[in-house]
């Protein structure tokens, strides 16, 4: 089924990859440079299946943009692809965001088939 992606990433060649990559597997992708782009966007319309982001975007972080996702949008199944993941990994992570929806954490560089398990478990399952 194909999913309604936010992806935010600052880093253009990655932010291709991703975007043609879930393209080809037909979901629908809004691409925001950083945060800040990807928050506007969420306002501008939230019928988002999931959020794709990294963590380390200028203007605006991964970890605060999905604080604030989280707070319009509690349910909201997040997928972080980063190179540099906090130590402890998604659980760590999940700690330090706080309360929100399904969370998976994927490392750089990008392994698509686990990209593809990863949406598949977040967008097929109950909020944690």
């Amino acid at each position: 089924m194909p999913l309604r992606v936010l992806l935010a990433e600052d880093e253009a060649l990655v932010a291709m990859a991703l975007a043609d990559w879930l393209e080809a597997e037909g979901h629908l992708i809004v691409l925001a440079a950083d945060g800040m782009e990807a928050l506007s966007a969420f306002r501008e319309d939230d019928n988002f299946d999931v959020l794709v982001t990294d963590l380390r975007m200028p203007r605006l972080g991964g970890e605060a943009l999905i604080r604030a996702l989280w707070a319009e949008r509690p349910w909201l199944p997040v997928l972080v692809v980063t190179g540099s993941a906090p130590p402890g990994g998604a659980k760590a992570l999940r700690h330090e965001i706080g309360r929100g929806g399904s969370l998976a954490l994927l490392h750089k560089p990008i392994d698509f088939s686990a990209l593809a398990d990863a949406l598949r478990c977040l967008t097929t399952s109950a909020p944690v």
